[in-house]
C-alpha cells in the first residue's frame, strides 16, 4: 500500500490552515508531494493521523483508545517539556478547558503532553536536543525544520547603512518578553541602533485565558521601537529596509531556550546577517 492510498487525516494548528505551522510543515509537505489529506474528524476512521501539539489532546486521546489500529504521528515544534513550572503547567491546562480547547480539564498539561510522546507511532520534533529529550519516552523520533523558502521571496542586496543601523526581529508575539532580559544591551544599542519589531498586536497568557497587548512589553525597551503588525504580503518590505536580524532569547526561559533554529533559518533566506543567543538549536 503507498502513502497516497492511506486515509489521512491532519489536526491543523488553526482549522483554515493560516497558522505558521500549518503553511510551513505538513499541508505543505502533502501538497509539494501529491499526498491526499483531509482535515481529521473525530466521527470518521483513519490510517493515519497527524496530530499537532496545540490540538484537542485529550478529545484524540479518546479517539485513539477507541480506534487502536490508527497510526498517530505526533508534532511537537516547540519545546513543550520544558514547563516553567508547575503553576504555568496548571494554568495551562485550566484555561485551555475553559475555552475549549480541551475535552477534559488538565490540572498538570505537561503530563498530558508526555502521554503522547509515549503512545504515538512517531513523533515530530524540531531540534536534535530536544529529540534526545524525547527520546526518553519513545525511540521513534525524526527531526523536521520548517518549509520556509515559499515564504521569503527576495534576497537582501542593499547593505548599506543610513544614520542608524535598523535591527529587525520577526515571530509570534509570546515570544517578546525574551526581549526584557537583555534591556541593558538594548541601552548600549539605542545610540546608534533602532529596533523594527514584526508581529500581531496582541498575545495570549495562561492557555489564551487572557490577552496582553504587545505595546505594554514594546514601551519597556530603552532604545527606539518601531511595530509592524505582521502580514505575510508586507514583511519583505520591512525586512528590506532593515540592516541586521537579532533573536535574543533569555537563558532562564527554558521553553524558549531550547526553541528550533527555525528563525534563524528563515532570516537566512532572505539574505539577513542575525544576531543570535547561543541556543543548543542556534549554535549547531
Amino acid at each position: 500500500m503507498s502513502l497516497p492510498e492511506f486515509r489521512i487525516g491532519y489536526v491543523p494548528y488553526l482549522p483554515d490552515l493560516s497558522q505558521p505551522g500549518d503553511r510551513r510543515r505538513f499541508p505543505y509537505f502533502a501538497t509539494r508531494n501529491n499526498i491526499p489529506f483531509e482535515i481529521a474528524d473525530v466521527q470518521k476512521s483513519y490510517d493515519i493521523i497527524l496530530l499537532t501539539a496545540p490540538s484537542n489532546l485529550s478529545k484524540w486521546l479518546e479517539y485513539k483508545k477507541k480506534n487502536p489500529t490508527t497510526r498517530f504521528i505526533f508534532e511537537m515544534v516547540d519545546s513543550l517539556v520544558f514547563s516553567p513550572n508547575f503553576f504555568d503547567a496548571a494554568l495551562k491546562g485550566i484555561g485551555r478547558y475553559l475555552i475549549g480547547k480541551e475535552n477534559n480539564i488538565q490540572f498538570n498539561y505537561r503530563k498530558l503532553i508526555i502521554k503522547w510522546l509515549q503512545i504515538a507511532d512517531i513523533v515530530l520534533c524540531s531540534s536534535t536536543e530536544l529529540k534526545n529529550v524525547i527520546s526518553q519516552w519513545n525511540e521513534n523520533v525524526i527531526v523536521s525544520l520548517d518549509y520556509l523558502q515559499s515564504e521569503y521571496k527576495f534576497v537582501k542586496s542593499d547593505f548599506s547603512i543610513g544614520d542608524k543601523m535598523q535591527l529587525v526581529w520577526e515571530g509570534q508575539s509570546p515570544v517578546l518578553p525574551h526581549f526584557l532580559a537583555y534591556k541593558e544591551v538594548l541601552k548600549e544599542l539605542s545610540g546608534f541602533c533602532e529596533l523594527h519589531i514584526i508581529t500581531s498586536e496582541k498575545y495570549p497568557l495562561f492557555g489564551n485565558l487572557m490577552n496582553r497587548n504587545v505595546s505594554n512589553i514594546l514601551k519597556k525597551l530603552p532604545i527606539k521601537t518601531t511595530h509592524h503588525k505582521w502580514d505575510l504580503q508586507n514583511n519583505n518590505k520591512v525586512f528590506r529596509q532593515c540592516d541586521c536580524g537579532i533573536i535574543p532569547i533569555n537563558p532562564k526561559n527554558q521553553f524558549g531556550w531550547h526553541k528550533p533554529a527555525n528563525k534563524l533559518i528563515s532570516f537566512w533566506f532572505t539574505g539577513m546577517s542575525t544576531v543570535v543567543s547561543n541556543t543548543p538549536a542556534y549554535v549547531e
